[in-house]
């Protein structure tokens, strides 16, 4: 008996030391739930653009859901761009991934915003109904800043360079993308 004792209050004890760790700890961690305009820029190999591809931008909304603690998070987002028509030719951008951020704050507003991340891009494209399909997929580095209009609201404005993992055949070489978007923290 004096053994359950024991353990009894050995266990009340660790409970008392650890549950204000843990109610720090759970008062630092939060969920993100946002939304980004994003507009990707493609960079083909060599500089040229294939006859095959849009010489126009892609334009698309991008969902972002995540979690962050102590400055540190972890964000997921996909876009699907509009379809963009250039003559005969049909294409459509499709992207997902994810970005590891680091956030450093530079005024009780503002915060410095760095990300490393990898992504998976896929291009659709048709041209006199013929579909030609590629993917590619590659790391993805980021900058920007963040604004906090209240505690839990923030708009956030970022840079994403991605380097496409293709081959030598691929007409693709990377994707610029600038982005602006509203993160709800909870």
């Amino acid at each position: 008996m004096q053994i359950v004792r024991k353990i009894v209050m050995l266990l009340a004890l660790a409970g008392g030391v650890l549950y204000p760790t843990a109610s720090v700890f759970a008062s630092n961690f939060h969920l993100i739930l946002g939304a980004d305009y994003v507009n990707s820029d493609i960079k083909y190999n060599n500089g040229q653009e294939d006859s095959i591809q849009p010489k126009d931008d892609y334009n698309s909304i991008s969902p972002v859901i995540g979690l962050s603690a102590y400055g540190i998070g972890l964000e997921a987002y996909i876009l699907n761009s509009k379809d963009v028509k250039e003559g005969s030719l049909q294409s459509k951008l499709r992207a997902y991934g994810f970005d590891i951020f680091g956030e450093a704050s530079l005024s009780d507003n503002f915060a410095l915003i760095a990300s490393l991340g990898m992504a998976k891009y896929e291009f659709h494209n048709k041209i006199d109904g013929t579909k030609a399909d590629d993917s590619n997929n590659g790391p993805r580095f980021g900058i920007g800043l963040q604004y906090y209009i209240c505690r839990n609201i923030a708009i956030r404005a970022m840079y994403h360079y991605t380097l496409l993992n293709s081959g030598e055949k691929d007409p693709y070489d990377a994707v610029s993308e600038f982005s602006a978007g509203l993160r709800f923290i909870f």
